[in-house]
C-alpha cells in the first residue's frame, strides 16, 4: 500500500511538473527545446555546477555536455564565470530563464500549504522526519553513483 500511494505522488509531481514545462514553452516565444529546459533547469538545481558536475549529472560526455553549455550560452539562459582554478567554470542560469520559467512555480508551496492546514505540528514534525529519510537515502544513491562514473 505505501508503494503504491508513493508511486501515485511521484507520478503526481512528475506529470504536474511536466505539463508546467510544456505549458511555459508552449505560451512563450522560446528558442528553449525540452530538453534545453532540462538542460538549464540541472544547472539552476545543482547550484552553480562545472561543466564537469553538469556532465556527470546527466551521465553523458564530457564534449555532449561542452556542446549543450555552449548553445544554451548563446540563448542567453546560462552563463560560464571563471574560477580560480585554471580552466575551470562555474555555471549559472540567467535572469532571462529565471524571469520566463521560475516566476510562476508554486506547486510545491501550494503542497506545502496544504499539509500544514491538514495536520498538527506533531504529524508535520514526523513527516518532515520521512522526507529526511527520503533526501538522506537519495545522496547515498548519488555518491553512488558518481563514483561508479
Amino acid at each position: 500500500m505505501i508503494e503504491e500511494n508513493f508511486d501515485k505522488i511521484y507520478k503526481a509531481f512528475r506529470i504536474n511538473l511536466y505539463r508546467h514545462i510544456f505549458s511555459i514553452l508552449g505560451q512563450r516565444d522560446s528558442s528553449l527545446s525540452a530538453s534545453d529546459y532540462f538542460s538549464v533547469e540541472i544547472i539552476y538545481l545543482l547550484g552553480n555546477p562545472t561543466i564537469t558536475e553538469f556532465a556527470h549529472a546527466l551521465s553523458i560526455s564530457q564534449p555532449n555536455a561542452t556542446y549543450r553549455i555552449k548553445s544554451l550560452i548563446d540563448k542567453g539562459y546560462v552563463t560560464k564565470e571563471a574560477t580560480d582554478k585554471k580552466n575551470m567554470f562555474r555555471l549559472s542560469v540567467t535572469e532571462k530563464f529565471m524571469t520566463y520559467f521560475h516566476k510562476d512555480l508554486g506547486y510545491g508551496r501550494f503542497i506545502f500549504q496544504m499539509l500544514s492546514e491538514k495536520f498538527s505540528e506533531e504529524k508535520l514534525a514526523e513527516i518532515d522526519g520521512i522526507f529526511e529519510a527520503f533526501i538522506q537515502q537519495i545522496q547515498i544513491e548519488e555518491k553512488q553513483s558518481c563514483c561508479k562514473s
